[in-house]
């Protein structure tokens, strides 16, 4: 016990550890507020989090199975040199202190503002998107929500910082507070990096008493990086498959696609093929960027993308028999076959329900276990190998565990001692992965062959933090204050348009206003136009801003044209016939207009609205 307690205090005795880039494949205990401050700042490419979901319980579950003795020796040493020793203590560093009969996973996700929230950090927000969001949800939810969103926003500000300008990030959420989180992701990241709102489907059975059955999760993705389509394709459909695969051969199913796209026709592409002309379009033949041409040359047509020539092209496709040719050619050109086996499958959309939830002995006991092949595919969609992944909220380790296998660096973090253990369980189910702990087996050497191929797995506690080596110049929070803006209100025109309209034709006739043919007396071919756009908020939609229009007239002017240009599009088209004409209808207009601000002036109440200016311009 000497000799194993000498060898965890050399191992996690290290001074302060480099940053991201040399942080691979290490796991920190610690509160993730400072140790998300403590890296640089645009050093992590993806981050992957499934944090608490704020819903007022204390979770409990039985660790599958239990820790033997000699890992809870092994967590009991760590946690004394990191100077552990009970809970009072444990609280002092920030993490928690696992329960000492090493059967059991247990935590809070209770919230109240006096445990989460410091008084400078709420000074040091104030007045920014995600202070009034978070004022906003303890007026409609509570403080207890409130409080958990305000200790998701801290930490969230921080991963903003620490995030490379293209990376992604993926939060995990249910329905407690998922409106809350999508609303300060948007405050924090900018609703533009929002990508998408994923349903996940986790079981597919779960009784409530008062609503339907809660079967699902939702994963927030933002980012403003890369999306790998082709790493993440899952299989078709079967309705898919067959609505569009309706055709079969010897060579299995297949559809019918186009041969021809838009585009200038320049060159061979643009010319007749065994007499058919592409018309307005060209020859679009699998280019060997297409996944089709692949397949193609390594399954039908040897030396394939190696052919240059458009129709020489045509040509073998049609000597293998992939041309599909029309039973005349009055009932339309050749089109390309297309095979369900050349096609690799589709990229998911935003409702995933072919990814179960965590089994067999992938299992750690925790209640809210995500599965390795959920993280497989976030980390597959936006990261590439050798990129650097974060999870600091990673209890199950089913982040790390994914980004090994995948051939991503990782960084993890948990303020529960226990979280280690797990991850080095989840790490020892897999032994391909070839994964030992550090300190476990000796010294780590390169040099030495007992660690050749394998990964070294380290941890390290809360007063064991890297140290920046970006200055710490660039602060997390760089909000602008919100100004409030004045809200205004939907107006009540003083009078309706029939009675409008109907003044005046009494007034005025029924002529145009704009080119002076006389028109029906009748709503439909004397319409009621605003001179200047409606607003759609009533404010002009009194008869200061009306005037009559036949239809052409109003049709024309829409809301591109001013009056005067309304009468020269007349003028132009023949319904007013001469300039005189034309100048004679400008007057009259004007004339009509005048009277029109004069009747809205008269009327009860306008006199009481302050402000009142009419351009008469036309």
């Amino acid at each position: 016990s000497r000799l194993w307690r000498d060898i965890i205090h050399a191992a996690l005795r290290k001074d302060p550890m480099p940053n991201a880039d040399d942080l691979n494949r290490t796991v920190f205990i610690s509160d993730n507020l400072p140790f998300l401050q403590s890296l640089d700042s645009e050093s992590v490419d993806l981050v992957v989090i499934d944090p608490p979901f704020g819903k007022k319980q204390t979770f409990k579950g039985r660790l599958k199975p239990p820790l033997t003795l000699q890992e809870r020796e092994k967590e009991q040493e760590r946690m004394e040199a990191w100077d552990v020793y009970n809970v009072s203590t444990a609280y002092e560093l920030g993490i928690e202190y696992p329960d000492q009969s090493g059967a059991t996973a247990l935590f809070k996700d209770i919230w109240r503002f006096e445990r989460v929230m410091r008084e400078d950090w709420w000074q040091e927000i104030h007045d920014t998107p995600v202070w009034w969001l978070i004022e906003s949800t303890r007026r409609t939810h509570g403080s207890d929500i409130a409080a958990y969103i305000a200790f998701m926003a801290q930490r969230m500000i921080e991963i903003r910082r620490v995030l490379k300008p293209a990376g992604s990030v993926y939060l995990h959420c249910d329905h407690e507070a998922n409106a809350y989180l999508r609303q300060m992701m948007d405050a924090v990241f900018g609703a533009d990096k929002f990508r998408n709102e994923i349903t996940w489907k986790r079981t597919s059975a779960h009784n409530d008493a008062d609503r339907f059955g809660a079967v699902t999760d939702t994963i927030l993705f933002y980012g403003g990086g890369q999306f790998n389509h082709d790493a993440i394709r899952v299989p078709l459909d079967d309705d898919y498959v067959d609505s569009f695969y309706r055709y079969e051969d010897e060579r299995g199913k297949y559809q019918v696609g186009d041969l021809t796209a838009s585009g200038p026709r320049s060159g061979e592409s643009g010319e007749a093929w065994r007499g058919v002309s592409p018309g307005n379009r060209h020859w679009a033949v699998p280019a060997n960027k297409d996944g089709y041409a692949g397949w193609v040359e390594s399954e039908i047509i040897p030396g394939f993308t190696e052919i240059e020539s458009a129709h020489a092209r045509l040509d073998a496709l049609d000597k293998a028999g992939l041309i599909y040719w029309p039973s005349s050619k009055s009932r339309g050109k050749p089109r390309l076959k297309r095979y369900l086996a050349a096609n690799n499958g589709q990229v998911p959309n935003d409702i995933w329900i072919d990814i179960k939830g965590a089994k067999g002995r992938e299992q750690t006991g925790y209640p809210t276990q995500k599965p390795q092949e959920l993280a497989r595919r976030m980390i597959e969609a936006s990261s590439n190998p050798g990129d650097i992944v974060l999870d600091c909220f990673a209890g199950c380790a089913y982040v790390p565990v994914a980004a090994e296998e995948t051939g991503r660096r990782w960084i993890a973090c948990d303020m529960s001692p226990r979280a280690f253990t797990v991850v080095r369980r989840q790490f020892a189910k897999k032994p391909e992965l070839g994964m030992t702990v550090e300190g476990e087996e000796g010294e780590y050497d390169e040099a030495n062959p007992r660690f050749e191929g394998k990964g070294v797995l380290k941890v390290r506690g809360p007063n064991q933090l890297p140290e920046r080596t970006d200055g710490g110049d660039q602060k997390a929070l760089a909000f602008a204050a919100v100004p409030v803006p004045e809200i205004k209100f939907r107006q009540t025109p003083l009078e309706n348009s029939k009675v409008i309209w109907q003044e005046f034709v009494d007034e005025w006739g029924t002529d145009c206003w704009y080119c002076g043919v006389r028109q029906p007396e009748d709503q439909r071919f004397l319409q009621l136009d605003h001179i200047e756009p409606n607003k759609g908020d009533g404010s002009n939609d009194d008869c200061w801003n009306r005037a009559l229009a036949c239809i052409a007239c109003n049709h024309d002017k829409s809301d591109k044209l001013n009056p005067s240009e309304t009468m020269d599009k007349a003028l132009a088209d023949g319904r007013i016939q001469t300039k005189a004409k034309r100048d004679e209808v400008a007057a009259t207009f004007a004339s009509r207009r005048e009277w029109a601000r004069k009747r809205y002036e008269s009327l009860p109440k306008a006199r009481e609205l302050a402000g009142l200016s009419v351009s008469l311009a036309i």
